[in-house]
């Protein structure tokens, strides 16, 4: 299966006979080899988390047995989706943006493919930053600084040319105070547009009211002043 096929899904409880909400995410371990749940709402916009574990089916829907299994929670160091990040080989060659992900029926990622057309197994694939480096069977331990001198290199050189433009007094007298606005008046409001998230993926949708918990998400991927002015 696609992770593009498993997003928008609507989860569907066995026992209850009750649809309980929408996927609109999935949640990775560390290295992006296995899924380990997915993240959906329900119709009030309540988040809820069910590991891949406790999944029935997938099919038309997703089901599960019964609610005990959901647990209601929002993880924010969770890993981000890795949908739009860059794959880049050792030796410097492009191989697009991550546009899909496959993996098998004991959610073990198996295939990465990118908008180049190109397929990644995740197992060549060594996580950077935010991207990700095709390591073309090279170990990044290869690629380790020989001395201790030559990790800091980067480092210092960006402290000299913070000091280098640190504003003086009399210039930080001048300078505005920063002004906040309270995310709280967003509440209530009702979109005008759908909003995109840090990875590509829609995570509000147009004339949806908003909510805290709506807030809080769009906060998470730093589409917050968006947001002011996408409210009607």
């Amino acid at each position: 299966m696609k992770l593009s096929n498993l997003i928008g899904k609507q989860v569907f409880c066995v026992y209850d006979a009750n649809i309980l909400g929408t996927i609109h995410d999935v949640a990775f371990d560390d290295k992006y080899t296995k899924i380990l749940g997915i993240y959906f709402f329900d119709q009030e916009e309540n988040e809820y988390f069910l590991k891949s574990k406790n999944i029935y089916a997938i099919n038309d829907f997703v089901t599960i047995k019964n609610t005990s299994l959901l647990s209601q929670e929002i993880i924010l160091d969770k890993p981000l989706s890795p949908l739009g990040k860059l794959i880049i080989d050792t030796i410097g060659t492009n191989y697009g943006n991550i546009s899909d992900i496959e993996f098998d029926d004991k959610f073990k990622v198996t295939n990465f493919e990118t908008n180049l057309n190109k397929s990644v197994e995740p197992k060549n694939l060594i996580f950077i930053s935010k991207n990700f480096v095709f390591g073309n069977n090279v170990k990044i331990s290869s690629f380790r600084p020989k001395t201790a001198h030559s990790n800091n290199v980067l480092n210092n050189l960006i402290v000299t040319m913070m000091k280098v433009q640190e504003p003086t007094i009399d210039t930080k007298k001048l300078m505005p105070t920063k002004i906040t606005v309270n995310s709280d008046v967003l509440i209530g409001k009702r979109l005008s547009k759908d909003i995109i998230g840090k990875n590509n993926e829609l995570i509000l949708k147009q004339n949806q009211v908003l909510t805290s918990k709506l807030v809080l998400l769009a906060k998470q991927h730093e589409k917050l002043n968006e947001l002011f002015y996408s409210v009607y």
